[in-house]
């Protein structure tokens, strides 16, 4: 074969400084002044600035965003006013494109040579390195719509005056951008400092005075109704990311999973997931009474946008804050229903609104969480879809960001257009369904014969094997089975099932609770037999010639909203996320989510564990259970008692509780109070016939009912209460665990549960516990961050 000829590579050009200062930059010399050296770029007169451990400097890549420096006017060194006209090319290859256009923080920050300016200026001979930029306010107003491929922003920015407060300088500045000559935004009221280490270490963050925190009434459109029922949610970092790859539905559920088309959700660039999980949404609540959300973000110390921004002062962008609570504020929406067509739709500011930023703090690469809480001020059509909102950014729970009069409209939509996209999907839910497995299948499972449930795979365990069991009435909470995907007889992930419950609204749980709600044993129970009708499904009893008994053994959970003798169904939507199989043992892990008419109840994941009778009799229980030992001073003053028989306590039925054998209010780690309390196991309890047949356990809900029960005795000694006093149990919103390592079954003897306080909220009435269930002597359940609240 022929020789080829070596290709001539051509070294890059030198750089060649300039003689004097340039009044004007291209891209190469914007990025060199970025993370290059400042000499190259300003001259010789400048050159000592590189000799400082910091200078002011633009963004490194992706958010250097100035692609040209047309006109750079004042006096180099001066520390007087000045001027600089930049341009931005939106163009089809940019990492940032968001329906199309360029997201409001990007056409904010592309406007970021003020910093330039201020270096031009001499900042960096006074500073010497010593004191670092930082963004304090501003207040930005959009003119027309966001800029799309093909447009340059053209940005006319001045620097006003420096002044100095005691040692620290600032400078005051604004700008005005246009697009082919029509106004885009204005930027007024600006005002950035140099600041040093221990100054900004010292920083209190927002500061809100009790003027600031007066509840005011939000503004709604006459007669106003949420395209969607609304309820206090959460959504986690699994459902998030569906979110951001547009896929609804495998965050809200249905009826999202109804649209026709390809929605408009986030952006999907990996550079702009800036949530990662919704804490909670409040469909009523913040500080104007319409609506709030918070949602969360982990710091990694080498994210992007801290690694670029900047090299030598690593920190988070303060317009990139604003688009943290942006996209907190668009799910929001979304989850209301303002979705519209990927392509058609688009997210941006409203016009003439005065949007203010203030910046008291920072995110650095040591920052661990940061949390978004927007509050609606104000929804409505004109004629499409529109918020305004204020935002409260926290860095590790310290408030660092605040803007005020946060706007987003979503183009492409109108009032008609989003009530007609959800009228299918409400008349949908008002029609009857065809029900796939029915009660007297699911009970067939529970109590009678497995093949009458379903089918023949399963004769065998009709008579000449046992199999896990649902439980059977009175604790069977389970009705109908409306939807099942996956193929029976396969243990993979992926596969998952609708389950619907009627709840009675005379059931026996309401008067034996003597409450108005739930029990929470009942509601679990209602999240979890799911999730064993489709461990049965997909055959996981075939996986075994020995017969194995089914055991959850962890949780995760929220609730979200209470059930009332008035809920009517709920459903239950239960995806088996994960299989494995070792040693005899079968683990299967599930993600729940319960749903009334109004939306979601209750939410969580668990695993569960198909075990033979040989393995649970070898169970050791939790290990390393810390159990709290009460000292001496603290046993001498607690008190016993048998556990109250009146309301607002429950009756015989549910009562899981025979005496308070330990009460130190005052004791416990924190000081805060401790509990244990003991009950005899009853072998004729009507509990071991319903749970499970031929294969008599507690049910680990019940257990996790007899510690709230324990909470309910540390909170009405606290708060007092009588016969009509209403608990909350679990606190809404507030997450809660438990593990499982063990059983309690009609051989054991005596059931011994403990409870630590480890907050109490005296405003709310709320206690929060950690605790642990043993039988017998041997710990076999904890319990973590459990809730109550006394409300009325």
């Amino acid at each position: 074969a022929p020789m080829l000829a070596p290709v001539a590579v051509a070294a890059p050009a030198p750089i060649v400084p300039p003689l004097t200062p340039p009044r004007s930059l291209n891209r190469e010399q914007c990025m060199t002044f970025a993370i290059g050296r400042i000499g190259d770029v300003l001259g010789q007169t400048f050159a000592e600035i590189d000799q400082y451990p910091t200078r002011v400097r633009l963004p490194d890549e992706p958010l250097m965003l100035v692609d040209r420096m047309l006109d750079i006017q004042g006096e180099p060194r001066s520390m007087t006013k000045g001027r600089v006209v930049t341009e931005h090319d939106v163009t089809a290859d940019r990492w940032y494109l968001d329906g199309g256009h360029i997201p409001t923080c990007v056409a904010v920050e592309a406007g970021q040579a003020d910093l330039f300016l201020s270096g031009y200026l001499g900042i960096d001979f006074i500073t010497k390195g010593q004191a670092v930029y930082r963004l304090l306010d501003a207040v930005v107003t959009f003119h027309d719509s966001l800029p799309q491929v093909g447009d340059v922003i053209h940005y006319d920015i001045h620097i006003d005056k420096f002044f100095r407060q005691g040692e620290t300088w600032l400078f005051r500045f604004h700008f005005e951008s246009t697009v082919n000559g029509k106004p885009l935004m204005s930027m007024q009221k600006g005002c950035a400092g140099f600041f040093t280490e221990a100054e900004l270490a010292a920083g209190q963050g927002i500061i809100h005075t009790a003027f600031d925190k007066i509840p005011q009434q939000g503004t709604l459109p006459a007669n106003w109704q949420s395209p969607l029922p609304m309820a206090q949610e959460r959504w986690n970092e699994r459902q998030i990311a569906a979110l951001y790859a547009g896929d609804l539905a495998g965050c809200f559920g249905a009826p999202f999973d109804s649209l026709h088309f390809t929605p408009y959700t986030l952006p999907p660039q990996q550079h702009l997931r800036l949530v990662d999980r919704v804490i909670s949404v409040e469909p009523t609540g913040g500080r104007y009474g319409i609506g709030r959300i918070c949602a969360e973000m982990d710091i990694q110390p080498d994210d992007w946008f801290i690694t670029c921004h900047f090299v030598d002062d690593q920190v988070m962008p303060g317009t990139l804050m604003y688009e943290c609570c942006m996209h907190t504020l668009r799910i929001f929406l979304l989850r209301m229903g303002w979705v519209g067509a990927e392509g058609d739709t688009w997210c941006e500011p409203l016009p003439g609104i005065d949007s203010g930023l203030k910046c008291r703090g920072q995110v650095l690469a040591s920052t661990k969480v940061v949390t978004y809480q927007v509050d609606i001020k104000t929804l409505g059509y004109d004629p499409e879809p529109f918020a305004i909102v204020n935002a409260l950014m926290f860095a590790d729970g310290k408030p660092i960001v605040e803007i005020s009069n946060m706007s987003a409209r979503l183009r492409g939509l109108s009032q008609a257009s989003v009530e007609a996209l959800w009228q299918p999907a409400v008349a949908s839910s008002n029609s009857p369904r065809p029900i796939l497995y029915n009660t007297d299948r699911i009970t067939a499972f529970a109590i009678g014969k497995p093949s009458e449930a379903f089918g023949d795979r399963y004769t065998v365990f009709d008579q000449q094997r046992k199999i896990a069991r649902l439980p059977g009435p009175p604790f069977q909470f389970l009705d109908r089975i409306m939807d099942v995907q996956g193929e029976p007889w396969m243990m993979q992930a992926g596969a998952s099932v609708e389950a619907a419950y009627d709840v009675p609204p005379d059931a026996w749980y309401f008067a034996a609770n003597r409450q108005s709600t739930m029990p929470f044993c009942v509601l679990l129970e209602t999240g979890l037999q799911p999730c064993g009708w489709l461990a049965a499904y997909v055959g996981s009893a075939l996986t075994s010639d020995t017969d194995l008994s089914f055991r959850n053994l962890d949780g995760n959970a929220v609730q979200h909203r209470a059930v009332t003798p008035q809920s009517g169904t709920l459903t239950t939507h239960v995806t088996l996320t994960r299989v494995s199989s070792s040693g005899g043992m079968v683990i299967q892990a599930y993600d729940y989510a319960i749903h009334d008419q109004h939306g979601i109840v209750y939410s969580g994941d668990t695993v569960f564990g198909f075990f033979s009778k040989a393995s649970l009799a070898q169970q050791v229980g939790v290990r390393g259970a810390a159990l709290y030992q009460p000292s001496a001073a603290e046993t001498a003053r607690a008190v016993s008692f048998d556990y109250p028989m009146e309301a607002p306590y429950p009756d015989t039925k549910l009562r899981m509780i025979d005496a308070v054998e330990l009460f130190i209010p005052d004791g416990g780690e924190k000081g805060l109070g401790f509990l244990r309390g003991t009950k005899k196991v009853n072998p004729e309890a009507w509990f071991f016939k319903a749970h499970f047949y031929q294969d008599p356990v507690c049910p680990g809900s019940l257990g996790l009912e007899s510690f709230l029960q324990l909470l309910k005795v540390a909170a009405l000694h606290r708060w007092q209460g009588n016969a009509n006093t209403q608990l909350e149990c679990i606190v809404l919103g507030e997450n809660h665990q438990w593990n499982y390592r063990g059983q309690i079954i009609p051989a054991n003897k005596v059931v011994s549960v403990e409870a630590t306080i480890t907050a109490v909220d005296e405003a709310t009435r709320t206690i929060t516990a950690d605790g642990y269930l043993s039988v017998d002597g041997k710990t076999i359940y904890q319990m973590f961050d459990f809730t109550l609240k006394v409300l009325a």
